[in-house]
């Protein structure tokens, strides 16, 4: 049997294929609308949702909490939509790999909540999503000119709160009190903040850039900012940990 489509006819999805697409949305999926209680089911959603939720926590950590804080049944919404059903499954199985869930919660968030979310729900989840998936950074003007620049490789992810310090602060909250009481009395806090990214021949490197050290090195990165002052002793500094190094001409 076959299915036409806009394309031309398709073949119907073989009858396993469709079993485990059923399974994966009952397991994962909202409890349903009708239909007698199935409480052993419920268990099973519960506890695999809370998987789905430590990763998001672990990879996303304060965008996770901010938002199941702010919008009601979040993660049953983000579990019952095409983006988490609609993930590809692996190469020789019917299952989507671990990774994709946070890579499809951050795509299903830009795409259905951060539009309408207040602007500093919009900065945390960018940086934070930055600091997973940036981009790497070529040398500003005002690098070229100072002479030093960014390593290459590394990317920067900036932010006017400082992420990090609030996660944490929001973390225990929201252990000691509803989420959406802790994402309420838990603001940010407005600092001159950045998180610059480093590829090693181990792994990435990550150093957290705060006040006026992210403020002297930022003409690294921002082509806005002013003019590299190489004598701060910020920048200094930089040169001597490996942050910074000087232009190859």
């Amino acid at each position: 049997m076959v299915t036409t489509g806009t394309t031309g006819p398709t073949p119907a999805p073989h009858p396993y294929v469709t079993q485990v697409t059923e399974l994966w949305r009952g397991f994962y999926g909202p409890p349903p609308v009708d239909g007698p209680p199935d409480p052993g089911m419920a268990v099973d959603r519960s506890t695999r949702k809370a998987m789905v939720l430590e990763r998001c926590t672990g990879a996303l950590p304060a965008t996770t909490r901010v938002y199941c804080g702010l919008v009601p049944d979040a993660m049953d919404t983000y579990l019952g939509s095409e983006h988490w059903h609609g993930r590809r499954a692996q190469q020789g199985s019917l299952f989507p790999e671990a990774a994709s869930t946070v890579t499809t919660f951050a795509a299903f968030l830009e795409e259905t909540w951060l539009p309408t979310a207040d602007p500093w729900v919009q900065q945390i989840a960018r940086y934070e999503c930055d600091v997973l998936w940036g981009a790497a950074t070529g040398p500003t003007a005002a690098a070229l000119r100072a002479g030093i620049r960014l390593p290459e490789g590394a990317w920067v992810a900036g932010c006017v709160f400082d992420v990090p310090e609030y996660a944490v602060r929001l973390r225990e909250a929201c252990a000691s009190y509803p989420w959406p009481d802790a994402v309420r009395h838990t603001r940010p806090r407005a600092r001159p903040f950045a998180t610059l990214t480093l590829r090693t021949p181990t792994g990435l490197r990550r150093t957290h850039l705060r006040d006026a050290v992210c403020e002297a090195l930022r003409p690294l990165w921002d082509e806005e900012a002013g003019p590299l002052d190489t004598d701060d002793k910020a920048v200094t500094a930089a040169l001597g940990r490996g942050l910074v190094v000087p232009c190859v001409r």
